[in-house]
């Protein structure tokens, strides 16, 4: 799963997204020139032309006991200043700016006759206007006494302790804002989590323990109004399954009288058929009743059973039948299901691969923390968008509503609803060879069986 999405990764990346912005809006603020007026402190910068000018003529005009002190008390900015004996070497990857420099006139005009030398990254130039521009490595300009003027851009202090002291409390502060943050956002999104997993646990029991009321205020709402529709769920689907039985239970009197009536009918062929019809009747019923039941996703009664154990008695019994049906070699693993419906699965799925396919060959292989039971058939196999229908209530891969081509469709719905109850899952494919694959897949012990 992607971290993107889960919802605690997405709160606490937004938020720490929002923490770096402003520490990078800071830093910014902090570091970068402002703009191209008269005022306010420029980092990273040369001064201006009249800066410029003020700073040499102000050394110029102190005495020779008293222009070192000047000299250092310039170098205290955003500026270095230093006396040297010549014209420092033109650094490396520099080049000294020109008449053809926009800016230099500039410069030129604010000192006059000196001479002057303005080294400027190779590649940049200078700005036309009050700012040199952040290309301006250094202003060398000769003194009246020979001694030259050195002035070098440099980060100012409020920089320097940016960056030093200032970003180890910013390492700080992002360590104890992250756990605050990580704090804040599981306080916030367990509930969620929790709710979701209610949810799904709802969706295969529907007797599930209701939900906790925790967290804030609109998420205990909110369980409490999922704790009031589990409620009421549960309860429509009882009443479902009650009346359902009370259909049945009804219909199997006046179905009784009408089969000891049938036996009243003179005509033989006749009274025949009307046992049939009836007696599939009541198959019907009881086919219903076991689909309300089991649909409801009521599972108890689970334990470890051998499954190879199971398909052999089951086929013992299919063979006792006349019924063509095999289990593979190799078939092994344990499931944690109710035995007795795992047997009703089984046998709905074997009842169809039989009506539908002839032979049928029983498989089964443990995967991971999972079984894998496999009824196959060799039958014509059921074309794709059938197979996304099958398992509906009262859906059949033939047509008709005569039992004896196809039962009333209640067979794979039962086997689906079991399934689910059991924390398992029916899938129906095609084999490649010809034939369909009814797959169930269900869960196996924490343990094996002893």
């Amino acid at each position: 799963m992607m971290l993107s999405d889960n919802l605690s990764t997405r709160m606490t990346a937004i938020l720490l997204a929002g923490l770096a912005i402003m520490l990078v809006i800071g830093a910014a603020l902090l570091v970068w020139p402002q703009g191209g007026g008269e005022g306010g402190v420029r980092f990273y910068q040369l001064p201006r032309p009249s800066e410029a000018q003020a700073i040499v003529e102000a050394v110029e005009a102190s005495s020779p006991a008293t222009r070192a002190k000047v000299v250092r008390a310039l170098d205290t900015g955003v500026i270095r200043a230093t006396l040297e004996t010549d014209l420092p070497r033109l650094p490396l990857r520099a080049r000294a700016a020109g008449a053809g420099d926009r800016g230099y006139q500039a410069y030129r005009q604010a000192l006059g006759d000196r001479e002057l030398r303005i080294d400027i990254r190779r590649g940049g130039q200078l700005k036309a206007g009050a700012l040199p521009g952040r290309a301006a490595l250094r202003l060398s300009v000769r003194l009246a006494d020979g001694k030259v003027l050195v002035l070098r851009r440099r980060a100012p202090e409020t920089a320097r302790l940016f960056f030093g002291r200032v970003s180890l409390a910013a390492a700080a502060l992002l360590v104890v804002t992250l756990l605050m943050l990580a704090l804040a956002v599981r306080q916030t999104t367990r509930p969620v989590g929790q709710l979701a997993q209610a949810v799904a646990r709802f969706g295969d029991d529907l007797d599930a323990k209701a939900l906790p009321l925790r967290g804030p205020r609109e998420l205990r709402e909110l369980s409490a109004a999922f704790n009031t529709l589990q409620g009421r769920i549960r309860d429509l689907m009882d009443e479902r399954t009650r009346m359902l039985a009370a259909i049945a239970h009804d219909l199997r009197t006046y179905l009784t009288r009408l089969t000891l009536r049938a036996e009243f009918i003179a005509d033989e062929a006749q009274r025949a058929k009307t046992g049939a019809d009836l007696a599939e009747m009541s198959q019907l019923l009881d086919d219903t009743l076991l689909f309300a039941r089991q649909d409801a996703g009521r599972g108890d009664g689970a334990r470890a059973i051998e499954v190879r154990r199971e398909l052999e008695a089951l086929v013992a019994l299919r063979r006792e039948m006349g019924q063509t049906v095999a289990v593979a070699p190799g078939v092994a693993g344990v499931a944690w299901t109710s035995p007795l419906a795992f047997r009703r699965m089984i046998d709905n799925l074997i009842d169809n691969a039989i009506r539908y396919g002839g032979a049928v060959t029983l498989d089964a292989r443990p995967l991971g923390g999972r079984v894998e039971i496999m009824v196959l058939d060799d039958g014509p196999g059921l074309p794709a968008e059938a197979l996304k229908t099958l398992v509906a209530p009262f859906e059949r891969g033939e047509a008709s509503r005569n039992r004896r081509t196809g039962g009333a469709g209640l067979g794979l719905s039962i086997v689906q609803a079991l399934a689910s109850a059991q924390g398992g899952r029916l899938v129906l494919s095609n084999r490649p060879e010809g034939g369909l694959s009814a797959k169930i897949d269900l869960p196996a012990p924490l343990k094996p069986p002893a």
